[in-house]
């Protein structure tokens, strides 16, 4: 990934965990609580000092507060308006109401594919938003944490992505740089002896078939062994074994 200079103030928020890391600097907050709301009081405390004030922000937020979706494919083209609509209205079919709270961003695809649409609670955004500017940020980007680090995938990707942060998974299938399948759940302590044959179920449901290859990208869960199952390639993406929980995502 392109980073910013040292001057830029990078952020993670994960369940229970705050980091933040400026040049050489990295400081970590924790809580007992776990929603996104609850660590807006930790940011708010540690910027209380203001060497940590930087025009430019980039936030990651962990996958535990998105809710990403694939659409149906809808066959034409559609205007942004009509793209945001149409993933809305999707979030709206499998979550009910509470969907109508929720911020949407939405990554669009051939009409052949369906919609990438990422959902955070418009309330705790608005309130992040409202405390990094009060701190002095100008230039701000929040970003679920899949979103991120995808980008760093060939424009034509093929296969599987996998990311595995504390606590859960998600997972991205791709045929020609074009996504085909999303899926994330929760995981335990034993997720490294389950994902494969959770990966194979997800892979059957498909819509089309996806090449069997696996790129597994650990984020903060330490050192990964390599995996191994008959039919499949997994391949283990470089990561920082080192650095655990949120500290882990502002290296992304």
């Amino acid at each position: 990934m392109s980073r910013w200079s040292a001057d830029s103030l990078h952020i993670a928020l994960t369940p229970g965990e705050v980091a933040l890391q400026c040049g050489e600097q990295t400081r970590v907050l924790t809580s007992a609580e776990r929603t996104l709301v609850s660590l807006l009081p930790l940011l708010d405390e540690a910027l209380a000092d203001a060497s940590w004030h930087r025009p430019r922000v980039d936030v990651i937020l962990s996958q535990h507060f998105v809710r990403q979706h694939l659409t149906l494919p809808p066959g034409k083209a559609l205007s942004r308006v009509e793209e945001t609509a149409l993933v809305a209205a999707s979030l709206h079919d499998i979550y009910g109401a509470e969907a109508r709270s929720w911020r949407i961003a939405v990554h669009s695809q051939p009409p052949h594919a369906g919609l990438v649409g990422a959902a955070i609670e418009a309330e705790s955004l608005k309130t992040l938003e409202a405390l990094l500017t009060r701190h002095g940020a100008r230039t701000l980007t929040i970003t679920p944490l899949a979103s991120r680090a995808v980008q760093a995938l060939p424009a034509r990707f093929n296969g599987w992505w996998v990311g595995v942060e504390p606590g859960w998974v998600t997972l991205m299938g791709a045929i020609g740089g074009v996504w085909q399948h999303l899926a994330a759940q929760p995981i335990g302590s034993d997720w490294h002896a389950t994902l494969p044959e959770w990966i194979a179920r997800e892979a059957e449901c498909a819509a089309m078939p996806i090449e069997r290859h696996v790129y597994l990208q650990p984020i903060g869960v330490g050192a990964v062994s390599s995996v191994a199952t008959t039919g499949w390639r997994w391949d283990t993406l470089p990561h920082t074994a080192q650095a655990r929980g949120a500290a882990a995502l502002t290296h992304l």
